[in-house]
């Protein structure tokens, strides 16, 4: 890790609790329906993030999901400007940069190539990765055509066994792919779906966020 110093600064501040008490962590929960293991998540992707745009080593850009995480760091403006940037960063001022999906590709590919080289591990999938809903496609195809294949054996055969076997198990391999398929299809159910998107696909902003 190149500055070990900045790092640990960035780890020790406390996030700002809400006005009314709630947590850090307990805010984004709820923002966002998800649970507090997974906004505990964000938030250590969020605090990798800003190290790496700290460092000012050209365009930093986050997933949709640690975006989510700044987002809200964001609305607490006294924390983050009179506190974090002065404090935590030494002076280090991280802006939110909007910006548009195009052409931001490889500034977070850019991105992704430092957490590795400053972290010595990938960045988890669920978190930064994009998941292509091919695979979920091909599933909820096959889940199909299996289905209807044992159900009309078993009709024909006379065979109720079968064409339950054919119905149940189908239609589970189906659910499946559907389950991996809807992200790719833009609908969002949480932040360990959404946020497998490619990075600064921020709605709020169009896509495209940094520093």
């Amino acid at each position: 890790m190149r500055n070990r110093p900045l790092w640990d600064a960035i780890r020790a501040h406390p996030l700002p609790a809400g006005a009314a008490g709630a947590s850090f962590a307990e805010q984004l929960a709820r923002e966002h329906r998800i649970s507090l293991t997974t906004a505990f998540r964000g938030i250590e992707e969020y605090r990798r993030f800003i190290y790496l745009a700290a460092l000012d080593e050209g365009r930093s850009v986050p997933s949709r999901a640690v975006d989510a995480v700044w987002h809200l760091h964001l609305t607490h403006t006294r924390d983050y400007w009179t506190r974090f940037v002065p404090g935590a960063l030494g002076g280090r001022p991280v802006h939110h940069q909007p910006g548009t999906p195009a052409g931001h590709g490889g500034d977070y590919a850019d991105t992704i190539r430092r957490y590795e080289r400053e972290f010595g591990e990938a960045p988890p999938k669920g978190i930064w990765s994009h998941r292509s809903g091919w695979g979920g496609v091909a599933a909820m195809a096959f889940g199909a055509v299996w289905m209807m294949a044992l159900v009309s054996i078993g009709q024909a055969e006379g065979l109720l066994l079968l064409s339950l076997f054919g119905l149940v198990s189908g239609g589970c391999i189906f659910i499946l792919g559907l389950s991996q398929a809807v992200p790719a299809l833009g609908f969002e159910f949480g932040i360990d779906i959404w946020s497998d998107s490619e990075g600064g696909d921020c709605g709020d902003c169009g896509g495209g966020c940094g520093d």
